[in-house]
């Protein structure tokens, strides 16, 4: 009995020491958390004293980088999501019959709205002035809405999570200002309501959509954009267990099972003309000599699985995934369609930021009340050869849908041109109000000499001249 108690000890201390002994062996572990982990600590630092986080640091740094770590993680989730329906993690909601869900599209779920009804008008006005250089350019526009995986699937999710029925949350809000400022643009989700009753069009444990799903709003973006495309009636799929899931390789790491991936049967001929050809690089390039018209689309992930459908079927088509918009992508491409794609999650970092594209010039009649004091504020920075004008405005004088006009030059010989109403929050950091900023851009020739800059604010009836100091 005693030899059966010391061989337990044994074995005790040996399982223990495991992932210790077995660090080194763990070095080029693929790390699927989105963060960086930690560095390994020094006792003395750069400037030769002691560093008194040391043991702190250090005690972090092991148990980021304990051996077995990624597998012990992968047993702790699918013991939690198996016992109790939940992950060991905030970020993933563990919905019914194993779906997995993103933790932050559950007020879009909810009806709870994340941004407020002037940060609607504000991404509305953006989306209306954009939609105007757009056709100045001689293209079509189009904003496409995409659905979350839960507004598609809401009976996936897990039962403590009850929409608030009848009320607004962000999609409503910013729907219902797109249709005010008289936007071109298509929801998708009737359509894939619709689809989804038929079939499985989003994965359960990744956050986007199937290639079948995919083919679902592609066809309502471009019956929507009015311009002839490539159907692909009669299109099958083939089913496949190897697509590496997001939300399951987050949750469980290296233990993390493919998805289901359905497969067009269809042989796509297109060809890249970028350097890059992966689907999520920031510019993508296609032709297809059988295709007609030219595209550009400003996307996210969504399109991943929608592109190929996309290329076959423009003859030029041009993907860009870049951060801030780059209007001028619509003229050098020469596009008949410009579609700005936005999914339903991404909405709350839509309404932070202004695309970049020459400010439009205006004509503004009548006098302001004139305002001396901080009633705004200015900033720039050099973007190219423009010269981005940025900043906020008093929110005391803003109700529930503004604009905003920079007048540069003396007052009485000034020239105009209207800002969006964007708050810039990537540049401005957050702030008590965020619902109250103005940004654009102008060519760098117009501010030679530093003009006198006042900004006009237009809000419920009212104008007010502000000047302007940076």
């Amino acid at each position: 009995m005693k030899k059966l108690h010391v061989i337990f000890l044994i074995l005790a201390v040996l399982i223990l020491m495991a992932p210790a002994v077995a660090m080194p062996f763990f070095q080029d572990a693929v790390n699927t958390e989105k963060r960086e982990l930690s560095q390994l600590p020094a006792i003395i630092q750069e400037d030769g004293s002691f560093n008194q986080r040391f043991a702190v640091e250090m005690n972090t740094w092991i148990q980021e980088h304990i051996g077995f770590r990624g597998p012990m993680i992968a047993v702790n989730n699918r013991l939690r999501t198996g016992l109790f329906g939940q992950g060991a993690t905030d970020d993933i909601v563990v919905g019914k019959d194993d779906w997995l869900f993103y933790y932050e599209s559950v007020d879009d779920y909810l009806h709870v709205p994340t941004i407020t009804p002037r940060n609607a008008a504000n991404a509305a006005r953006t989306a209306a002035l954009f939609e105007a250089y757009a056709r100045e350019q001689g293209s079509g526009f189009l904003l496409a809405f995409l659905p979350n995986k839960n507004s598609v699937y809401g009976e996936k999710m897990p039962y403590y999570f009850r929409p608030r029925q009848g009320e607004e949350g962000s999609r409503e809000l910013f729907l219902k200002a797109l249709e005010a400022e008289g936007v071109s643009f298509v929801d998708a989700l009737p359509a894939l309501q619709t689809a989804a009753g038929k079939g499985q069009i989003y994965q359960k444990q990744d956050s986007h959509w199937t290639y079948e799903g995919a083919l679902i709003g592609y066809r309502a973006i471009m019956e929507a954009g009015g311009h002839p495309y490539e159907p692909f009636e009669g299109l099958t799929f083939k089913y496949e267990r190897n697509w590496p899931a997001d939300l399951a390789a987050y949750l469980y790491g290296e233990g993390a099972r493919p998805d289901v991936q359905a497969y067009p049967d269809y042989t796509f001929t297109y060809e890249y003309k970028s350097r890059t050809t992966a689907v999520d690089s920031l510019s993508l390039e296609t032709r297809q000599p059988a295709g007609q018209g030219s595209l550009v689309i400003y996307r996210d992930s969504f399109v991943n699985t929608m592109q190929a459908y996309l290329a076959q079927s423009f003859e030029k088509a041009y993907f860009s995934r870049a951060i801030p918009y780059q209007a001028s992508l619509i003229g050098r491409q020469k596009a008949d369609l410009t579609v700005l794609q936005l999914t339903e999650r991404s909405l709350g970092s839509y309404v932070f930021r202004a695309p970049q594209m020459p400010a439009p010039s205006v004509d503004l009649e009548g006098e302001g009340k004139l305002l001396k004091g901080d009633y705004a504020s200015l900033r720039q920075e050099k973007a190219g050869e423009e010269i981005h004008l940025f900043g906020t405005v008093d929110p005391g004088l803003l109700g529930e849908k503004y604009r905003v006009y920079l007048l540069l030059g003396d007052t009485g010989q000034a020239r105009a041109f209207e800002a969006f109403p964007i708050y810039e929050k990537e540049l401005l950091g957050e702030a008590p109000v965020e619902d109250n900023g103005w940004s654009l851009y102008l060519p760098a020739e117009l501010l030679e000499g530093n003009p006198a800059l006042q900004l006009v604010v237009e809000s419920e009836g009212k104008r007010y001249v502000i000047p302007l100091a940076e």
